[in-house]
């Protein structure tokens, strides 16, 4: 994000393709991207923000708001070392849009090193297209 992207002519990394490069780059810079299209997940990042509040539209979803929050966010602590969604411990790098439907607040808990442990169990792997049975 900070490599590709800037103001200017020069601002974006290749081709716009129709928005999709903002769009991925508004999702990134909150701490969340859907990965593939034709899943509901999303894969986790970390947040340009402390807090981001997203407002959603009743005809859609069942809660009123989605709250991500970085505790200790800054340009050096952007590595993600534990999370909560709604208060429960969150040991998977991706949630789903399940997860999010309800409203509800996903808390990083941020620092200066990558933990190689949080996340990276096989149970905590996205669901795969591949057909392996993830």
């Amino acid at each position: 994000m900070d490599d590709l992207y800037g103001p200017g002519p020069e601002g974006l990394c290749g081709n716009e393709d129709m928005g999709q490069m903002s769009a991925w780059y508004v999702f990134s810079a909150m701490g969340f991207y859907p990965v593939t299209p034709g899943q509901n997940t999303y894969a986790l990042g970390s947040p340009l923000f402390t807090r981001v509040t997203v407002r959603l539209d009743k005809p859609y979803y069942n809660g009123n708001k989605f709250v991500i929050e970085a505790d200790y966010n800054s340009g050096r602590n952007k590595y993600i070392q534990s999370a909560t969604l709604n208060g429960k411990q969150w040991n998977k790098p991706w949630f789903s849009q399940a997860d999010m439907k309800d409203g509800g607040i996903l808390v990083f808990d941020m620092g200066p090193e990558p933990d190689k442990e949080w996340g990276s169990a096989p149970e905590s792997a996205p669901p795969s297209m591949s057909g392996n049975g993830q």
